[in-house]
């Protein structure tokens, strides 16, 4: 667990370094390291900006057909950083805004919350997988359907 002050020191701070686990609930699992470039940039006080990427290779099981597949994700990073005493008194509309205690800034924390953020919500094996069997579904839902287009 890598812990960071981001309330001193010389900014912009870069970081690149490869994760060997993440603990994420619900998501699959990890596939050798995952990649991590980080460039934090100091705003104002108590306000930072981060960008960079997260990249790693996933196990999981297909939604549909139930075969493990891996997924590749590749996430861009463009968030705003603020200290947690500012999540109730924050007025600002942005949609970005991760809040921890910017003093102790757990490093680890972030890149699990992007990564789950990131993951997708509906694993499928192939793009065509889910389709390909909601055809088949929608024809077993009617199973007399050609004695009834005979009969109009």
């Amino acid at each position: 667990m890598k812990i960071l002050n981001l309330t001193e020191g010389s900014f912009p701070i870069n970081l690149s370094y490869k994760l060997e686990s993440i603990d994420v609930p619900k998501i699959g699992s990890l596939i050798g390291n995952l990649e991590v470039k980080l460039r934090i940039l100091r705003i104002s006080n108590n306000l930072l900006k981060c960008d960079g990427s997260i990249k790693g290779d996933f196990t999981d099981i297909c939604q549909n057909c139930l075969k493990e597949t891996i997924l590749n994700i590749f996430s861009e990073i463009d968030v705003t950083l603020k200290d947690l005493n500012e999540i109730h008194s924050d007025s600002s509309e942005q949609d970005q805004t991760h809040y921890q205690d910017l003093e102790y800034f757990n490093l680890q924390k972030f890149i699990e919350e992007e990564t789950g953020l990131n993951y997708p919500d509906i694993v499928k094996c192939e793009e065509s997988c889910i389709e390909e069997n909601e055809s088949l579904i929608q024809e077993k839902n009617f199973p007399f359907k050609k004695i009834r287009d005979l009969i109009d």
